[in-house]
């Protein structure tokens, strides 16, 4: 009987070692000047849609075009520029609003900027060069700006366009809510009764309180008018007394929910 030898196991070569490579670096310099182009262009896009645009309102111009005359022929002639809509009225209301200007003011002037300087009050137009402070200030140091001095006159703070995305089903009680509040406080937007609805987590008492007396004064106002026996210089007098008490106390509300929101942001978002 023969002797058996195990048969050894080859084991596979391993496979070649490919060359390894360092990634390729990527040209960030090259991208930003890209950017930073198109973001050249489109400010310059956007001021002549509100330069031109509003000077094609003014004029009807579409018409001569083969458009209808009027908003919906200016929609289509919008469409057949391929122009988001929003976009197109945003900035021709821009154009109409600061239709003094020239096409060289409006380039350089921030959308966001200008949005803010059309809504300043005009009785304090005159009163600053608006024009240099939209061209060199950030918006948030701009929209303070017009606050306060809007504020001064009795003109509302700037507003602005917030976009939130909510359950489709929640959507109609929401608007709902926001429609009554509004009613009730005689406000004069839902995004006003939005931010009264949130002040008044954060300072419901007073603002209750506040909106409750200057309801008091209002009701006094309305039954001495229904008697006419108080002269029209009391009605007159407690008519203001009731709007400063319900400015005062919205004012508050409104000032402590964002210094509360101010103060949780510090705090990594914990108020």
């Amino acid at each position: 009987m023969g002797l058996s030898l195990p048969i050894p196991v080859l084991e596979p070569p391993p496979p070649p070692i490919g060359e390894i490579l360092s990634p390729e670096s990527e040209p960030i310099l090259e991208y930003h000047a890209e950017l930073q182009s198109a973001a050249r262009n489109l400010r310059y896009s956007l001021a002549k849609i509100a330069y031109y645009g509003w000077k094609m309102r003014l004029s009807d111009g579409w018409v001569r075009l083969g458009f209808e005359s009027g908003p919906r022929g200016e929609d289509a002639y919008r469409e057949s520029l391929d122009i988001p809509r929003s976009t197109y009225f945003k900035h021709v209301r821009i154009g109409q609003s600061l239709h003094q200007l020239s096409l060289e003011d409006l380039t350089r002037i921030p959308t966001t900027n200008a949005e803010l300087l059309i809504q300043v009050d005009p009785a304090i137009w005159h009163e600053r060069n608006w024009v240099s402070d939209a061209k060199t200030l950030k918006p948030k140091a701009l929209g303070e700006l017009v606050a306060e001095r809007n504020k001064a006159v009795g003109s509302r703070e700037p507003l602005s366009t917030m976009v939130v995305k909510v359950p489709f089903l929640a959507k109609q009680a929401m608007e709902a809510m926001l429609e009554s509040v509004q009613h009730k406080y005689e406000l004069s937007s839902k995004g006003q009764a939005l931010e009264l609805m949130i002040a008044d987590l954060h300072q419901d008492a007073n603002l209750v309180s506040a909106a409750d007396r200057a309801l008091q004064l209002l009701r006094g106002v309305q039954e001495s008018m229904k008697r006419r026996q108080a002269p029209e210089s009391d009605e007159t007098r407690w008519l203001e007394m009731a709007m400063e008490v319900l400015n005062e106390g919205y004012e508050k509300a409104v000032q402590a929910a964002r210094e509360k929101s101010n103060r949780g942001k510090a705090h990594g978002g914990r108020a």
